[in-house]
């Protein structure tokens, strides 16, 4: 007689434990991070206006705006994450393998990015001159030369955006579409809405490639090593960004 491998029933380890409710619904997972931004935009728009009334300079009630936007997403991303079960809460914002080497690759995924963003920047002025102009007239736009607005600009696009940004598209939106599609899909569509929730998406097209790239780039790091790498990648590009702003 032959000899079988079979595990008695008794013998088998237990089925992993279920996770308790499926907590918030699709739709509300899908339309609460985009609702978020546009509260933001909104809320700092009123500030920008009302200080800009009370007689403070353009440049000041920018710099003011921009963080009260910042503070705005990570509040609402963090009242949206509060809603879902705890199960849920710590795997949206969980890591994965050694802290620091999820740190290091999320640098060089940063840096990857800025590389990324120098040929796509490069293609698009060799296709149209317009670019370079646009470019020229942005940085104009947003040049803040006091120390102070410098300082709230810094804070405002390495720490709030970053935090703020990764919570609401990759922990909650993301989260949310792969429920209801494979992940290379909802990767792009929650890399399009980060792109759309950008003001400057909309005003210069090679910009709006960009988003669209990292944030499907960041979409599929945040899968493999989690909220701290898809953050630390966030935040090495909009450090150069920062730069970029300080020193033109």
């Amino acid at each position: 007689m032959g000899t079988t491998d079979a595990v008695h029933p008794s013998e088998r380890p237990p089925p992993p434990p279920r996770l308790p409710g499926p907590g918030p619904g699709f739709w509300w997972r899908v339309l609460g991070p985009p609702l978020a931004v546009i509260g933001s935009f909104v809320v700092a728009g009123v500030a920008v206006i009302s200080l800009d009334g009370a007689g403070l300079s353009e440049d000041a009630a920018l710099a003011i705006g921009q963080t009260i936007a910042g503070l705005c997403l990570v509040a609402l991303g963090v009242m949206l994450l509060l809603t879902l079960p705890s199960t849920f809460r710590r795997l949206a914002v969980a890591g994965k393998g050694r802290t620091p080497t999820s740190i290091g690759i999320g640098v060089g995924i940063g840096l990857a990015a800025l590389i990324a963003a120098g040929i796509i920047f490069s293609i698009a002025m060799a296709l149209d001159p317009a670019v370079e102009d646009q470019l020229e007239d942005l940085g104009n736009d947003i040049g803040f030369s006091v120390p102070w607005q410098q300082g709230l600009l810094v804070f405002a696009l390495v720490i709030l955006a970053p935090f703020g940004e990764e919570l609401l598209f990759r922990a909650l939106l993301l989260r949310g579409l792969v429920r209801k599609m494979p992940f290379w899909v909802a990767a792009i569509v929650s890399g399009a809405v980060f792109a759309a929730a950008h003001v400057d998406a909309w005003q210069i097209w090679p910009r709006a490639v960009f988003l669209l790239a990292i944030g499907i780039g960041f979409a599929f790091l945040y899968r493999w090593r989690g909220y701290g790498a898809s953050v630390t990648a966030h935040m090495t590009v909009n450090t150069a960004a920062a730069i970029g702003v300080i020193a033109g």
